[in-house]
């Protein structure tokens, strides 16, 4: 198999405060502009491309461990999201996606 052609899935970590559920994804050397995020009210999935770039003159010692080809991750969410107001940013390696949580109907006492 080809290294362009490899599927593969960036390492994830999902966590909540009150209003927000946060998902951090590490993908080292991936533009934002190669990423495609989809957000649907119970889920998020993340696809995109990291393309391997050599020079001619450069030639591979021992097999590289770095992630090349279609990264591919879908994500269930613990509770509903407010797609419309979904965020991300991608710094130093590391999408941050921000999504708030749909706003639960607050109990009425009689």
């Amino acid at each position: 198999m080809n290294e362009h052609s490899k599927n593969w899935s960036p390492a994830i970590e999902l966590n909540q405060t009150n209003r927000n559920l946060i998902l951090k994804a590490e993908v080292p050397g991936v533009d934002i502009k190669h990423l495609n995020i989809h957000a649907e009210s119970e889920s998020i999935s993340i696809c995109g491309s990291h393309d391997q770039h050599k020079s001619i003159a450069e030639q591979e010692v021992i097999p590289s461990q770095l992630h090349y080809g279609q990264l591919e991750c879908n994500v269930r969410l613990p509770v509903k999201i407010q797609v419309e107001k979904v965020r991300a940013e991608l710094i130093d390696g590391i999408l941050t996606i921000t999504m708030p949580k749909m706003k639960q109907a607050s109990k009425v006492r009689c």
